[in-house]
């Protein structure tokens, strides 16, 4: 995208605020796990990884890490279509569970998921041992897998929809624009 994405603009607002905007009526607490000071601005803890260069699950654990409650939904800032309703829905499903993941049109979305504190020991022991693939190190926590299917009242066509080019922005923002007409 050229930039840090979570300050790409869409529709005159960066991504980041999308993230805020639908975690803020449902979190008692909001962490930015990032590793540039520019996200102070949005006036929440900002918290880099303690262990760099190893993509998600270094986020997620100094994110956890740095939580100051048990329950915590971890939201990418880069799926500005993530919708309330979808949170509310995987956290009312974390009963008996380390971690709920989302699972649309076949694919499983980590980075938009339930995940419980008490797994810091496991993440870190898979950090110590070059596993850093989130997808696998989920399989060794109680992980429910949760279908996010059509008969759902929040269920949209492209929920899940991320950012990582410009056609995919561009994709979106024709998509909000059809919405807001």
């Amino acid at each position: 995208m050229g930039k840090d994405k979570g300050f790409v603009e869409l529709n005159n607002k960066p991504l980041i605020s999308y993230s805020i905007e639908v975690l803020s009526p449902i979190c008692n607490q909001i962490i930015i796990g990032a590793n540039s000071d520019n996200y102070k601005y949005f006036g929440y803890p900002v918290i880099g990884d303690e262990i760099k260069d190893i993509g998600p699950i270094g986020g997620i654990y100094s994110c956890l890490r740095s939580s100051k409650t048990n329950n915590n939904f971890i939201l990418s800032c880069d799926m500005p279509l993530i919708s309330a309703e979808l949170i509310k829905y995987i956290l009312s499903q974390r009963e008996g569970f380390d971690v709920v993941i989302p699972v649309f049109k076949n694919f499983r979305e980590p980075l938009c998921a339930y995940y419980h504190k008490s797994i810091i020991t496991g993440l870190f022991n898979a950090i110590e041992t070059n596993r850093y693939k989130i997808q696998d190190v989920i399989k060794s926590f109680m992980t429910k897998f949760l279908p996010i299917t059509e008969d759902l009242p929040f269920y949209q066509e492209n929920l899940f929809d991320n950012m990582n080019s410009q056609p995919d922005l561009l994709k979106i923002e024709n998509h909000l624009s059809k919405n807001s007409s």
